[in-house]
């Protein structure tokens, strides 16, 4: 569903900037290699102001960083270059063309270790684990399942019911007791609230990865109802919070943060509390998902 609204936007965007060209054409006369220059210009530039705006935002709501994660001006440009071009292959590649740039998942036949179920995050599909796949996968590590799931207008415990019904499919289908789940972003907090519906017996290891687990000033910026739920201090989080204290999930996890998210704004509340933190400086919300130091921290970690 969301490969074909995001396929359908960019088309929308085309046909826009067809249209406004045609406009300036017949009505200032623009010449035709002016109008693809300027078309060109302004798509990326606008998903440049996204990452730059977003960045800012992240920055003026940072909280406490300590003096190991500060990057400087170099590291900050690397930065802003590395999760700006992560965006645009996402948006014109991963998201709309899924299910050509990462190949289907395997087989549901007996495997000899725990498979591993990707589990993404809002506004997004399994395509954004193009290189998680072929980073575990490469090191011999699986089977890798990477579905997708509904993030749009879904709610979190909606979401949390359908990976519920996935989790128990690969398992009994591998032929195995438990999966391993990691989760980028809300796919986090999806993975959290299974475990409170449903118990840690088909989990024997969670990894979340840049996941709003105290919510994030940003959340105000989405839409639907999962959007709200990341609030801070929402019912939602607050609810998940109060269940984990009474009864922690007895299973390994690990959390996997970066202290420059522009998304999860303050970056600290990515740490989950009951699970062992690894921050990863100087890379994106989106660009940590590609970063060499994460794929290698998944390998060793999922080796393990």
């Amino acid at each position: 569903m969301l490969a074909r609204f995001v396929l359908a936007s960019l088309v929308l965007e085309l046909a826009l900037y067809v249209a406004v060209g045609a406009w300036l054409h017949d009505a200032h006369g623009w010449e035709v290699p002016g109008l693809v220059v300027a078309a060109i210009l302004f798509c990326f530039g606008a998903r440049f102001a996204l990452v730059c705006t977003t960045s800012a935002l992240g920055w003026f709501n940072r909280g406490h960083r300590e003096p190991a994660h500060r990057i400087g001006i170099g590291g900050a440009v690397r930065y802003l270059a590395a999760e700006y071009l992560v965006l645009l292959l996402d948006n014109f590649w991963l998201l709309p063309f899924q299910k050509v740039a990462l190949r289907p998942d395997p087989q549901l036949i007996p495997a000899s270790r725990p498979p591993v179920v990707l589990v993404h995050g809002y506004m997004s599909n399994r395509g954004l684990f193009l290189p998680v796949v072929r980073a575990l996968e490469g090191a011999g590590l699986g089977p890798v399942h990477a579905p997708n799931f509904p993030v749009v207008f879904a709610s979190i415990e909606q979401y949390a019911d359908k990976l519920h019904a996935r989790v128990e499919r690969i398992a009994q289908g591998c032929g195995q007791e438990r999966v391993i789940l990691v989760c980028h972003s809300m796919g986090g907090l999806a993975a959290r609230e299974y475990l409170r519906r449903h118990g840690t017996k088909r989990v024997a290891k969670l990894v979340t990865i840049a996941s709003p687990h105290h919510g994030t000033v940003l959340a105000s910026m989405g839409l639907g109802l999962n959007a709200r739920q990341m609030h801070r201090g929402s019912d939602f989080l607050r609810g998940l919070k109060a269940a984990e204290k009474a009864s922690p999930p007895a299973i390994d996890a690990l959390s996997i943060w970066t202290p420059h998210d522009n998304l999860v704004a303050p970056p600290e509340t990515s740490i989950l509390p009951w699970a062992r933190s690894l921050p990863l400086p100087g890379v994106g919300h989106v660009s940590i998902v590609s970063a060499p130091r994460l794929l290698a921290a998944l390998v060793a970690e999922l080796r393990g």
